[in-house]
């Protein structure tokens, strides 16, 4: 078991590893834990860096496998394309986990227009450079279901399972064809978007592989997904205005048809977490259940 870094050890380490100027005026602070790695964030004169130390015993998830590696690819591309921030450091921290540090210049203002977010993920839907390394995952209306219904069949004795199984949209309501893939993020929400000097950029690669933009505009309307990053769901007026501002309409136009089938697998995904979860993560399975409920009233409304 990898010993856990102290905030001491691990500024002794940054100290030999970034380029800051002052360290006197340095000040290191934890962040909030999330599921799957430690926060810290380090603001010096003028820039702020975020320190991501990965847990281990990262499981074999059926939906979003935790890659570190795939964020450290992920920023050293599209930084370039101001759609990330800076990646300045990845490698193995001082108690032998992964440890990825990206760094920005400090914003004027945390506030981040929606319209702006929605041009963001536009540019980044519309990049044509690849990614080395990431991973294909289901994209399109089928493959989505059937994700879905793997993670269901996963939990047999499940009682909700069965409730789930009958909002389950039909396969027939939207013809099967070929889906042509590109990078998506994957946890696309306003939790996963940071101001900076530079304007939005888009952080936690660590899920992203080949799909279907598609799923980012679904995973930024899903309230589930904004309950799991401590946010309130997004209201129908910033829902309505960032689809009007995706630059990309045909994307659009696709999401209107096909989102049930991404909200439908991310329930199933959160029943999964939530049942698999009890014993080993009480309090992790519980922001499941509800994010699940999120989910489940949403494709209710849909109907």
């Amino acid at each position: 078991m990898t010993a856990q870094l102290s905030d001491a050890d691990l500024l002794t380490f940054l100290k030999t590893r970034l380029p800051v100027d002052d360290w006197n005026a340095a000040r290191l602070r934890p962040l909030p834990l999330c599921y799957t790695c430690r926060f810290w964030r380090l603001e010096v004169p003028g820039r702020s860096f975020v320190i991501k130390e990965f847990f281990p015993e990262r499981e074999d998830n059926p939906l979003y496998p935790t890659i570190p590696r795939q964020e450290a690819d992920a920023l050293a591309v599209l930084a370039r394309h101001d759609l990330s921030p800076n990646l300045e450091l990845f490698g193995d921290s001082p108690a032998g986990a992964p440890l990825l540090v990206y760094g920005y210049p400090a914003p004027a203002s945390n506030e981040i227009d929606v319209g702006e977010v929605a041009e963001l993920i536009g540019r980044f839907a519309a990049l044509d450079e690849p990614v080395p390394g990431h991973r294909s995952f289901p994209a399109g209306y089928h493959e989505v279901l059937r994700r879905g219904d793997e993670m269901l069949a996963a939990i047999p004795q499940s009682r909700k399972a069965a409730n789930l199984k009958r909002l389950r949209p039909a396969d027939t309501a939207v013809k099967a064809g070929p889906v042509r893939r590109a990078l998506v993020h994957r946890s696309f929400c306003l939790g996963t978007i940071q101001a900076t000097g530079d304007g939005a950029r888009l952080i936690d690669w660590q899920f992203a592989g080949f799909g279907d933009p598609v799923e980012d505009i679904a995973c930024f309307v899903s309230p589930g997904l904004a309950g799991l990053y401590g946010l309130r769901p997004l209201v129908a007026h910033a829902e309505e205005l960032f689809l009007k501002s995706y630059p990309d309409r045909e994307t659009v136009e696709r999401f209107v048809i096909e989102r049930t089938a991404y909200h439908w697998c991310f329930a199933a995904y959160c029943l999964f977490r939530h049942e698999t979860l009890m014993v080993a993560n009480a309090p992790a399975a519980r922001a499941y259940g509800r994010a699940l409920e999120e989910e489940v009233d949403l494709l209710l409304r849909l109907r």
